[in-house]
């Protein structure tokens, strides 16, 4: 487990960071890390990476997710989610479906979102969700980011369940406040889970006391190689220039994989302004 990835389908009522603490009490690694915080309530796929294999973790975060969640309508709440504190009930028993199937379809491709008051998100190097519990209001400025397509699972009474696929960045939660208020009814997320996160599936993860454990070849199985020899292998290790070793005008791809004659993954480029750059190094 010196450098791997590992997936995690991490239950909800726990922290990402209880998911990373539990890691280092069973493994005895310190350096783990997470390509991008779950809610707490929320369960799914969390993607960590120990040692070398934490460079890595970006790479994934930077990819599009998936999410499963059941949206309840005719509630608001300072989450924006049903855990949180209820600030108005409509008593609503139903929805239209026809309506908000019209309402969803302005929110699918490039849009603008704030960050919910609770989140990790950092302004003037303080947490928002520190600056809701203190009471301290601070100007949310909205982000841009990119949802791929929405699509209905179901309508029941106030509930709908919703298959959502988007960039990074996206929060779910903004989502349900967002639609909810443009149906004028008000909406919250009352499920949340992940099913994915680019490449990887919560199909393929254990949970932390029997996680999927990926060598680093493996989970860069999606990323094209390129074959070096032993002479190139230990010239990579020592941090060589990497355009002095290949013929970088001739690569396209944004990442490559770096294996020697054993299908060892030796490193990781990306590409760069001039050229190519070395991610990581496995040494």
């Amino acid at each position: 487990m010196k450098n791997s990835v590992i997936l995690i389908d991490k239950p909800s009522g726990i922290t990402s960071f209880d998911v990373i603490r539990k890691l280092r009490k069973i493994t005895g690694i310190k350096k783990i890390g997470h390509a991008g915080v779950l809610d707490k309530m929320a369960s799914g796929l969390l993607v960590c990476a120990t040692n070398q294999a934490t460079k890595l973790l970006s790479i994934f975060e930077n990819g599009y997710k998936v999410y499963l969640a059941e949206f309840s309508f005719g509630l608001r709440s300072d989450t924006y989610d049903i855990w949180g504190r209820i600030l108005e009930n409509r008593g609503i028993k139903s929805i239209d479906g026809d309506e908000l199937n019209k309402v969803i379809g302005e929110f699918v491709g490039k849009i603008k979102q704030k960050p919910p008051p609770f989140s990790n998100v950092r302004i003037n190097g303080k947490r928002l969700y520190r600056y809701a519990l203190e009471g301290e209001s601070v100007e949310v400025k909205e982000r841009e980011v990119y949802i791929h397509s929405i699509d209905i699972l179901s309508v029941k009474q106030n509930r709908a369940v919703l298959r959502i696929t988007c960039s990074k960045g996206t929060y779910v939660r903004s989502l349900a406040n967002d639609i909810g208020n443009r149906l004028g009814i008000g909406g919250v997320v009352s499920s949340l889970r992940r099913l994915y996160v680019h490449p990887f599936s919560v199909d393929d993860a254990g949970d932390v006391y029997n996680p999927n454990v990926l060598e680093v070849s493996k989970a860069l199985s999606f990323m094209p190689k390129i074959v070096v020899e032993l002479n190139m292998m230990s010239k990579i290790k020592n941090g060589f220039p990497i355009c002095k070793i290949l013929k970088c005008f001739e690569l396209e791809s944004d990442f490559y994989k770096i294996v020697g004659p054993s299908e060892e993954t030796v490193a990781v480029i990306e590409k760069v302004h001039k050229g190519y750059s070395y991610r990581v190094i496995f040494t």
